[in-house]
């Protein structure tokens, strides 16, 4: 092999890793005060695993066309720890450098907490990889009976190809993550499920274009498992996600009740107004002033390009008016900050530049 030959074939290999589509911390991590909009329809089978496949959802039919999914961090005092809610349940996560983890759920009936928690996510991940752990959990059912719950997640990015999305949206190079979810939970009865979720995701968009989602009901039998267990499988929920991109965006929103009992949607610029920042860029200190139309809880978080919180205030009640707070930045690092403005449930998102 000549010299000449030896250039072209490494620059192919540079030229194939570099064109891969890999999800990163800094583009597919959740973040708080982001607002989804997922569309349920028709569930479609993900088909094959493997490299150049072609998927055509295009013509999936609409079932649900509003259903929400709200991040947002519960305590401001854990800034690594986020919460999203979505169908009356929230699901807790801790970002953790370069992982993402589950560690619990609650709703009306059913609370939570995993004892070993449970890993979803590694960055970066590209095609081929593979995470696999197990996780444990206990809680309660109707603040009454205990439950508790283990089992194995095992994620692979198991395909790669085109997708074409309602609307006829066509992503080139969408990566697929199958995650599939085997666990025992046990309380006042006992059931052994497995949930398997195939998510496809868009290069320049941080969450999912697409999930089709299959729940099963397993029992001991003839049919073995990946990890060589005898079941037999019983599908008892089956549906499709679709995640239109255009509505993959952050708010800062709220729902107030009146006097009359009545709900109304409250945008935080209406709440938050005259908010400035200076210096910015800042080299010491930021100081920030601004006006409240009313009294609110206001506080203010910073982080980093990748999400890792560095420091916030804490939480204060601030009357209607003119406002002050500042920021101390000299200890950071030079470069790009993401400053979150929190006014009760509400979130903004700012800019600010460490010289």
């Amino acid at each position: 092999m000549n010299k000449l030959t030896l250039i072209l074939f490494f620059g192919c290999v540079v030229l194939s890793v570099m064109a891969q589509h890999n999800i990163t911390n800094a583009g597919n991590a959740y973040r708080a005060a982001d607002q989804l909009v997922k569309q349920q329809v028709e569930f479609k089978d993900p088909g094959s695993s493997g490299k150049d496949l072609h998927w055509d959802f295009s013509m999936v039919q609409p079932i649900n066309e509003d259903y929400k999914l709200d991040y947002f961090i519960p305590d401001s005092t854990q800034m690594n720890r986020l919460c999203g809610m979505e169908h009356n349940t929230r699901y807790y996560y801790l970002q953790h450098n370069d992982s993402l983890w589950a560690t619990g759920f609650e709703n009306s009936t059913t609370y939570m907490e995993y004892v070993t928690p449970e890993l979803k996510l590694k960055f970066p991940f590209a095609y081929g990889d593979t995470l696999y752990t197990q996780f444990k959990g206990a809680g309660e059912y109707c603040h009454r009976d205990s439950i508790c719950v283990k089992g194995y997640t095992r994620v692979i990015a198991d395909a790669e190809g085109e997708l074409k999305l309602p609307e006829f949206e066509t992503v080139k190079k969408a990566l697929r993550v199958r995650t599939l979810r085997h666990y025992t939970e046990t309380g006042k009865d006992s059931v052994e499920m497995t949930l398997d979720t195939y998510s496809w995701y868009a290069a320049g968009i941080r969450y999912p274009v697409f999930e089709s989602i299959k729940t099963t009901l397993s029992k001991k039998g003839d049919k073995k498992d990946e990890l060589g267990e005898s079941i037999n499988d019983t599908t008892v929920f089956s549906t499709s996600f679709y995640y239109p991109p255009e509505k993959q965006i952050s708010v800062g929103q709220a729902t107030i009740t009146t006097d009359t009992g009545t709900a109304l949607t409250q945008d935080i610029s209406s709440v938050f107004t005259e908010g400035q920042y200076m210096p910015n860029p800042v080299v010491d200190n930021l100081y920030i002033t601004y006006k409240l139309t009313r009294p609110a809880k206001v506080w203010f978080t910073l982080h980093n390009n990748i999400g890792v919180a560095q420091c916030s205030t804490s939480p204060e009640n601030r009357s209607q008016g003119y406002n002050t707070t500042t920021i101390n930045m000299s200890g950071l690092m030079t470069g790009t900050y993401t400053l979150y403005v929190h006014v009760d449930d509400m979130v903004l998102r700012q800019v600010v530049v460490k010289k």
